[in-house]
């Protein structure tokens, strides 16, 4: 039986991770399209198809009320949607460019990945907060409180990330030393 190498089974990995996160990237794509659509036809489209597409947006609650959601609101329901998305597809994208790389046989320990996930770590740290604001305005537009709090575990996620930068960084100078000496 066939032992396989760690390297191996890195690129193994990668090959199965770059194509679920093409799927993501194709994912946040329609999302970004959809949000985009609901912001065009807010601010742009005429009376009747504005109030068409108001109309969805009026829910029932279980209590029998019906809760809606006015114009203004919407959009910027949508603002913050897309902005959470677009920063997604960013982490998505990142994530990708890593295992694609390895997937072709490159190490990891690359000062280009060294850089992605630095950027990584930082659009963390800004999802974390615009994705909490944004958690808090569907809240307020539909039962009316605003319960914002900063989600904590995504600036630690975000901090952490930053320093397995470093990590990668230091892994990156111990690769460049090993390519010289051989």
């Amino acid at each position: 039986m066939k032992m396989i190498s760690n390297q191996e089974k890195i690129v193994n990995v990668s090959k199965k991770l770059t194509v679920i996160l093409k799927l993501g990237m194709i994912v946040s794509s329609i999302v970004i399209m959809l949000a985009l659509s609901a912001i065009c036809i807010l601010m742009f489209s005429g009376e009747n198809m504005r109030s068409s597409f108001l109309a969805a947006f009026h829910v029932t609650a279980n209590n029998g009320t019906t809760i809606s959601i006015a114009p203004k609101s919407l959009l910027f329901m949508f603002v913050f949607m897309l902005i959470d998305t677009v920063l997604i597809s960013f982490i998505v994208f990142y994530l990708h460019a890593i295992f694609h790389d390895i997937q072709k046989g490159y190490t990891p320990f690359l000062h280009q990945n060294t850089i992605r996930i630095k950027k990584l770590a930082i659009i963390t740290i800004i999802l974390s907060i615009v994705g909490s604001y944004s958690d808090a305005l569907v809240d307020y537009y539909t039962i009316g409180e605003l319960t914002w709090r900063v989600n904590v575990v995504g600036l630690i996620i975000g901090m952490v990330i930053y320093c397995i930068s470093y990590i990668f960084s230091y892994g990156c100078d111990l690769q460049q030393e090993s390519d010289e000496t051989l």
